[in-house]
């Protein structure tokens, strides 16, 4: 706390500043700016125009970096000895299509933590639905917005003559989480790589049902398959993170900065609670959780955020649930630039805005990043735009000197008041979910979709009336543009892809496919039936591996749960 004397005069310097302040606002009369007035942060939050010491009063609570609650890191060093990690998102066209732009970013200087090589790779919209590349639906969506990843075939295409021990492999799923996850370790084991050797992240976003577009399982089915991975992967695969809250996904679809940190606050603790009931201790899984936050175009309330989040995460998980471990204290960040504020129109300013974006994230101490490339608006990258948006990470790493300082933000009267502010909004979110059962039931009472869509045509509403204002779409248009230089998936890759999986079917043995789905068929019907605390005998996943060992593919597997578990929009399912 600040000492009697500073708070008064600190009282006495704002009373000085509001009538300057004030003199000065009358000579624009109703000229003034709504936010000379009555600013507001972009989540609506209301904030001040000047701050002073009596704002933050709790400000000088002594707290460092690496120390609890977090706010300000969660551990001693930022960057001094390890910059964050290059992660950004690869995938396209065919598996071979995809190796090429892992190949040409790591010749470029992509690196992850301790100078490995670190592939953040998504897959395609075809994979996301849980299809084959020959159903009916995945025409003209075969390796567009992702690669063209089917089966363990398709995995020894895309890592060949990788070392599987070295590097370290996000998968970006939706839904298709165990059928990936169960084709990467049948390849692996091809290897003579063990599950245990593997080194990655799998997405784990059932979640994300609540607010994301996109068939889906049921929310009671999702959380338990959420909770089936992890049990699996902490008895089986001690380096794989098992988990990643989507937080991004919120604001991408329209939600607010506090809606953002709100919803995986309470997602969390839904988690936590559920790996409770099926006998798996907080300590033992939390430190293989992470979270991928969105970075936009409000700077202090982007970076004050993160730094809500870590404090928020902490003293939940020490007060609900007793955690001891540190680790299961931090909020580890992977960030990815905001792609919804990005323009198609005048698509190079969209580099100032993602170096903006970067540069607060690496302010707000994130731990690995994504910047998206000026050219997403339109199409996926090309290889010249995804070399630029690595470089934007490089160009901040090698010559800014903010690598220097932990935490070089705080102690600002502004930024610990609104880190305080967005920490009060979340948690209160978080008691509006928690008292309607917790969050998959607000999930199915389509409370948290109501509540980002809200969001979402409030920031439409600002747009189209100019209150918002948006280079080069509402203020600073160009006019007529040239057409610029986009990339295209090769048109040969969907006639690839389904000779591919019509040829895997035709040549793998099919007696022992037959008895792989055969026993996943069984132990898809027993887990759809089971309660959450009958789970952690992990029979799902297993028999999920063994299909993948005998070469089922991504469609064959997810068919299996989809008729086992449910399958429809997320508004109905």
């Amino acid at each position: 706390m600040f000492d009697e004397e500073t708070l008064s005069a600190s009282q006495q310097a704002k009373a000085r500043w509001q009538a300057d302040y004030e003199r000065i606002a009358k000579r624009f009369a109703d000229q003034a700016p709504t936010q000379a007035l009555n600013p507001q942060s972009h989540s609506g939050l209301p904030i001040k125009n000047c701050y002073f010491p009596h704002d933050v009063p709790d400000s000088t609570r002594p707290e460092a970096p690496g120390s609890y609650p977090y706010t300000r890191g969660n551990l001693a060093t930022q960057y001094q000895f390890m910059n964050w990690a290059n992660q950004p998102v690869i995938g396209y066209g065919l598996p071979e299509d995809t190796r090429s732009r892992m190949d040409l970013l790591a010749e470029q200087g992509m690196v992850g933590y301790f100078g490995s090589r670190f592939y953040n790779l998504v897959y395609d919209l075809v994979s996301h639905e849980g299809l084959d590349p020959d159903h009916p639906a995945a025409r003209g969506r075969i390796g567009q917005c992702g690669m063209a990843v089917y089966s363990a075939a398709d995995m020894a295409r895309l890592f060949d003559g990788l070392d599987l021990r070295k590097i370290n492999v996000v998968h970006i799923t939706y839904y298709q989480v165990i059928a990936a996850l169960a084709q990467y370790i049948a390849y692996a084991e091809r290897q003579g790589v063990a599950p245990a050797e593997l080194r990655g992240n799998t997405m784990n976003w059932y979640h994300q049902s609540a607010y994301v577009g996109m068939s889906a399982f049921p929310p009671e089915q999702g959380l338990k398959l959420a909770v089936e991975l992890i049990s699996y992967c902490s008895k089986h695969m001690p380096k794989w993170n098992t988990t990643n809250f989507f937080g991004y996904g919120v604001e991408e679809a329209g939600g607010t900065a506090v809606q953002e940190i709100g919803l995986m606050l309470a997602f969390g603790i839904e988690l936590v609670r559920a790996c409770q009931q099926a006998g798996l201790r907080p300590d033992d899984v939390l430190p293989r959780f992470g979270f991928q936050f969105a970075q936009a175009n409000d700077f202090f309330e982007e970076v004050c955020k993160i730094r809500a989040m870590r404090r928020i995460w902490a003293t939940t998980m020490k007060d609900r649930f007793g955690v001891t471990d540190p680790r299961s204290m931090h909020v580890r960040i992977h960030t990815h630039t905001s792609g919804a504020v990005l323009t198609a129109q005048q698509p190079l300013v969209n580099l100032i805005r993602t170096t903006l974006h970067a540069f607060g994230a690496a302010m707000a101490g994130t731990q690995a990043m994504e910047v998206s490339a000026y050219d997403e608006a339109l199409a996926i990258p090309t290889g010249d735009a995804a070399t630029l948006a690595l470089r934007v990470q490089q160009v901040i790493q090698e010559e800014t000197n903010i690598t220097a300082v932990s935490d070089p933000l705080a102690g600002s009267y502004y930024v610990e008041a609104l880190t305080d502010q967005l920490a009060d909004a979340a948690l209160n979110l978080v008691a509006d979910i928690e008292a309607q059962g917790g969050y998959v039931r607000a999930q199915r009472n389509g409370w948290i979709r109501s509540i980002v869509e809200e969001s979402s045509e409030r920031w439409r509403e600002l747009v189209d009336s100019g209150q918002r204002r948006i280079v080069g779409l509402n203020c600073y248009t160009a006019g007529e543009e040239p057409e610029p230089q986009l990339f295209k998936v090769d048109s040969e890759v969907e006639r690839i892809a389904v000779e591919r999986v019509r040829r895997l079917r035709d040549e793998r043995d099919a007696a022992a496919f037959d008895r792989a789905m055969e026993s996943l068929e069984l132990a898809a019907k027993e887990f759809a039936a089971s309660r959450m605390d009958q789970l952690g005998d992990d029979k799902l996943l297993p028999a999920a591996i063994d299909a993948a060992r005998a070469d089922a593919t991504t469609g064959e597997i997810m068919g299996v749960l989809k008729r086992h578990l449910g399958w429809g929009p997320p508004h109905e399912s």
